[in-house]
């Protein structure tokens, strides 16, 4: 009894193999059905292998995207306001073309040597005055301490202003001008400077 099931459990795989292999061989059609019947298969593996990869590789890098774009838009919110106060400040009774000029002198620096990098460092940079012995902000109004808060038609054009040069959409007014100064005044750096314009109430100098 015991040697006859032995043989059987040697014997019944070969069969099953022969048995498949003569299907196979003289079927051409079950042969298809398999290869159908294996295509959902292989689909349905691929998209839970891809929705794998898109969950472990390419979420985190969509992650990171969303993450620049806030970090950028939170770095443009906070230039233009600098900017915008800059304008608002330093020429809101100026002509348009005044406004934009003191604009592109407050982007001009940000991109010369020996000045900051970014334009609220730049708006509110200190330089020591040896005359006054003290340090003195390189635009005016950022000395005198708490200002009323911009508002009104001035506001709203100095935000304009900004936005405009800060996005490169004006044509330069003042290519490479880094200084300027009012019409009422003569200081002694402006000697060694060359005037690129004269506007308003300003002179602009590279």
């Amino acid at each position: 009894m015991l040697t006859s099931l032995l043989c059987e459990a040697r014997i019944w795989p070969v069969v099953w193999r022969r048995r498949l292999a003569y299907w196979l061989a003289g079927e051409k059609e079950n042969l298809a059905f398999l290869v159908m019947l294996g295509l959902p298969v292989l689909a349905l593996a691929g998209i839970i292998y891809f929705a794998y990869l898109d969950g472990t590789r390419i979420a985190p890098a969509r992650i990171q995207a969303v993450q620049r774009e806030a970090t950028h838009a939170r770095r443009r919110a906070s230039d233009l306001q600098c900017l915008a106060e800059n304008i608002y400040f330093e020429a809101r009774g100026e002509p348009l073309e005044g406004q934009y000029a003191v604009a592109e002198v407050t982007l001009n620096r940000t991109q010369a040597p020996n000045f900051p990098h970014t334009i609220c460092e730049v708006v509110h940079e200190t330089r020591w005055d040896p005359n006054r012995r003290r340090l003195v902000g390189d635009f005016s109004w950022t000395e005198l301490g708490a200002l009323s808060p911009p508002d009104g038609p001035a506001w709203k054009q100095a935000m304009a202003v900004a936005s405009a040069v800060y996005d490169d959409l004006n044509t330069p007014l003042v290519p490479g001008a880094l200084f300027y100064h009012a019409t009422s005044v003569r200081p002694g750096w402006s000697r060694a400077r060359r005037v690129v314009a004269a506007i308003g109430n300003h002179i602009f100098y590279q």
